[in-house]
């Protein structure tokens, strides 16, 4: 039986399968020993989608790796498949890790599996399967189908500004139901930003000691932002290389709602070399990001009633 699934959990499915496959690419550009461990990545990735073409096809009987290929005749790849199969045995029963060569093979070979065998499979280009549809704040998702929307076109400066738009909502979607009634400062503020309200003491001049209160209070602003970013979990050397290569948002609000500036594209050109991988890491670690928010989550005012 063809299409035995709903089109709504293939496409989640799908998007499971994706988030799965991009940790094994992060994995396999990492130094070589922890590169290793994306072939599991990439075997667990293959596994799901195998499994997803036999339900699909409602046929639920367990077969083992290779008798797919037997039952399903129009998957490509069989050999390779076999050979990154037999890579990962070699890891996780006999213990020998593979080659850089060989991680890079196995990334190429999953990656033409799924390009060649999602089409065939699901009537889908594996290329708009969009682990997006994992995030479940809905305008946070809206701007990162927009980023992959421009990545895909080519459009990778509008690309990085919907990532970058997109964090800022993820953080205030967050924060938004952590408030107390009647107050504006969000449960997960670390302190209150410290403003330049020293000036009305010392005045600006270094030698009645602006220079020291100013460092001192660019100082604890940045440890409350390193604070606030990693309570919730967000990896920081991750976030930090984020916030260096998207560009500047300016926030203005706009009939009850905030409208987004991002600093003029050819600035930006000036400063940064943009390139394709930078654009792939921003919305990969938006959707991480999100995702581990999404584990935990709640609202005050369903508390605090």
């Amino acid at each position: 039986m063809e299409n035995n699934l709903n089109k709504d959990i293939i496409i989640r499915r799908l998007a499971i399968i994706k988030y799965l496959y991009n940790i094994g690419v992060q994995q396999s550009m990492q130094v070589e020993t922890i590169a290793g461990f994306s072939i599991l990545a990439f075997h667990d990735c293959a596994e799901m989608f195998l499994l997803l073409v036999a339900e699909n096809k409602g046929k639920k009987d367990e077969v083992n790796f290779m008798s797919y290929w037997d039952k399903y005749p129009e998957l490509t790849l069989r050999e390779s498949m076999r050979a990154l199969k037999d890579r990962r045995v070699s890891i996780k029963h006999k213990g020998q890790f593979p080659s850089k060569f060989d991680i890079e093979i196995s990334r190429s070979t999953m990656t033409d599996f799924l390009e060649q065998n999602t089409p065939i499979q699901f009537k889908i280009e594996f290329k708009d399967v969009s682990i997006s549809n994992l995030v479940s704040y809905e305008n946070v998702k809206m701007y990162i189908d927009m980023a992959e929307s421009n990545y895909n076109e080519g459009n990778l400066y509008d690309c990085i500004v919907n990532c970058r738009i997109a964090f800022m909502e993820l953080l205030s979607t967050y924060e938004l139901n952590k408030r107390k009634q009647y107050s504006i400062n969000s449960l997960l503020n670390i302190g209150d930003e410290i403003g330049e309200d020293y000036q009305k003491l010392v005045g600006s001049d270094d030698r009645s000691g602006a220079r020291w209160f100013e460092q001192v209070t660019k100082t604890m602003n940045k440890v409350r932002e390193v604070l606030k970013i990693t309570a919730l979990g967000i990896d920081y050397r991750r976030y930090t290389y984020f916030e260096t290569i998207t560009p500047e948002i300016h926030v203005w609000w706009k009939d009850g709602g905030r409208d987004y500036e991002a600093m003029p594209q050819e600035y930006y050109e000036r400063r940064n070399i943009l390139k394709g991988v930078d654009c792939r890491f921003c919305i990969d670690f938006i959707i991480d990001s999100a995702l581990k928010l999404q584990e935990f989550d709640y609202d005050i005012n369903n508390i605090l009633k």
